[in-house]
């Protein structure tokens, strides 16, 4: 059972995975706790069983969800668009600007495919073009390299506040103070941040940021965000609109105006019950204590980081210091294969990872749901192979 007032001590009992295997991938995809997950299936329940007779405000519940959002990032509910997933806002900052051939924009070569697809889609089909810098916890060494390739055409900035790849936190607010001081408009991918460690738009200065709810908010799959400044908001054009979209809207005029707020993202019939979940989750979060929560992915995160530099054969991608790193750990198990590594945590501790191909390593992930044990169990299987 869950507990009804849940402390950072008690919480994992909330998430029944954690009695059924070791769960590092929170990275990928954050269970949700239990009691958010029974508020959106009853959520979901009264949407799909009552239709348009549904009893539930569910408007209430989005209206919920977007103060917790804006909350967690510092902004005003105003300056939140609710979207699918950190994908989608990133897509309708990389759409909702009008490139013109021969556009730069500067990014990572750590950016997961929501980033760098997109960005490849527009190098082919409008011209732009994309410089991908190495990345680095440092201050100085990322604006260095930023300087390198900024140019006049630059007109993006854009990047993931931590990579998912090797777990680097990146000096966010120094990359946009360059980007501000240069005339390039920022863009941050909060995807593996946003809940893991303190994030502030304000503290950031970043243009936009994007993010979603179903990894380190462990709220329902198809919950996300973008919070922009006002001025990054209605700067964007939206490439889609629909009902819900306009604040003007009058045919004979000829007037179509969009919301100024992130409302002007969003239209159409949505699953409104999804929502209910979103805040629920945070609310539930709320209640263990962001600060806790945060300080127990850091000890754990240490921790695991700590004992995989003492395995002989055994390289660590992720920083040590756990203000250059957030909830993910990446390492390499030299002479074996991120898959060899995979299968025998996985079949001889039922340990659940993640693969990061393009170094051959594999990525854990500390998070609310793991305790001291779990650490132990990844170190001894690691051990096994390193032996």
């Amino acid at each position: 059972m869950s507990p009804a007032n849940p402390t950072i001590e008690t919480a994992r009992e909330a998430f029944p995975v954690t009695r059924e295997c070791i769960y590092l991938n929170t990275g990928t995809y954050g269970p949700m706790p239990e009691p958010a997950l029974q508020e959106l299936l009853e959520a979901t329940a009264a949407a799909e069983r009552q239709g348009i007779a549904c009893t539930r405000d569910l408007g209430q519940d989005v209206g919920r969800a977007r103060q917790g959002l804006a909350a967690m990032v510092g902004v005003d509910p105003g300056q939140i668009a609710m979207s699918r997933n950190s994908t989608d806002g990133i897509n309708l900052v990389l759409a909702g600007i009008d490139w013109r051939p021969g556009d730069e924009v500067i990014t990572t070569d750590e950016e997961h495919e929501a980033m760098w697809h997109p960005l490849l889609y527009l190098r082919a089909t409008r011209g732009i073009v994309v410089h991908r810098v190495p990345v680095s916890p440092d201050a100085d060494t990322m604006v260095e390299r930023l300087r390198q390739v900024a140019c006049q055409r630059t007109r993006l900035l854009t990047f993931s506040h931590v990579p998912c790849e090797t777990g680097t936190r990146l000096p966010a607010a120094a990359m946009c103070r360059f980007a501000r001081e240069h005339g390039i408009a920022s863009l941050v991918d909060g995807a593996q941040s946003v809940g893991a460690i303190p994030v502030s738009l304000p503290e950031l200065g970043c243009d936009w940021l994007a993010g979603n709810g179903h990894k380190w908010l462990h709220g329902p799959m198809g919950t996300g965000f973008l919070a922009a400044t006002p001025e990054a908001m209605t700067a964007l054009r939206p490439a889609h609109i629909g009902a819900g979209s306009l604040a003007e809207a009058e045919w004979q005029a000829g007037r179509a105006v969009p919301h100024a707020t992130g409302e002007r993202f969003e239209y159409g019939s949505r699953d409104l019950a999804r929502w209910a979940g979103m805040h629920a989750s945070l609310d539930w979060m709320g209640a263990v204590g962001w600060p806790a929560i945060q300080a127990h992915i850091a000890r754990h995160a240490s921790a695991l980081k700590e004992g995989l530099t003492a395995l002989p054969g055994v390289r660590l991608l992720t920083p040590v210091a756990a203000e250059a790193s957030a909830g993910l750990v990446t390492f390499v198990v030299d002479g074996h294969s991120f898959q060899a590594v995979m299968d025998h945590a996985r079949t001889s501790r039922n340990i659940h990872l993640r693969p990061v191909p393009h170094y051959d390593a594999t990525r854990a992930a500390a998070s609310v749901l793991t305790n001291g044990d779990d650490v132990v169990a990844l170190l001894e299987a690691l051990g096994e192979m390193t032996a």
